[in-house]
């Protein structure tokens, strides 16, 4: 291993990752990134919520990113033949309150707005994709079937 590096990135969560492949896609090399543990097993907030992108937020930049980032890592190359390296699953969020649900129909709207599809259901078509759900435990759902592609 070298003992010098033109840049060294400290954090092997999901910004200094993000950092190192972003700046080798710019041409950049000679990059070390560093982390005070392993990389799956570390105190960071990385290694307890690995894999889940939200794809529907009140904020555009936070939308566009989880859009751009579903992009991304669908074209990555597998970490093994076995392992996928994204699976997008998609999301269901519901509304136990009135309160909640006006916010989930202002967040569908938004998310239209911003290019990401996202669906208003009834608890009975919610039911029908999770059939776990108490229909009568909620007001209405959200789905967003996965950041575009």
């Amino acid at each position: 291993m070298s003992k010098q590096a033109k840049l060294v990135i400290v954090g092997s969560g999901i910004v200094g990752c993000s950092a190192a492949y972003h700046l080798t896609q710019l041409g950049w090399r000679d990059i070390v990134v560093v982390d005070k543990g392993h990389p799956i097993e570390n105190d960071g907030s990385t290694s307890h919520a690995p894999g889940g992108l939200v794809g529907l937020s009140h904020s555009k930049l936070l939308t566009l990113m989880a859009q751009y980032t579903s992009n991304l890592v669908a074209g990555l190359e597998p970490y093994t033949a076995e392992q996928h390296t994204y699976n997008p699953v998609g999301g269901l969020e519901v509304a136990i309150s009135e309160r909640r649900w006006q916010d989930l129909i202002r967040l569908h709207g938004e998310a239209v707005g911003f290019g990401a599809e996202a669906h208003l259901l009834t608890p009975a078509e919610a039911k029908a994709k999770m059939p776990y759900l108490n229909e009568e435990a909620f007001v209405g759902p959200c789905s967003c079937p996965r950041a575009p592609l």
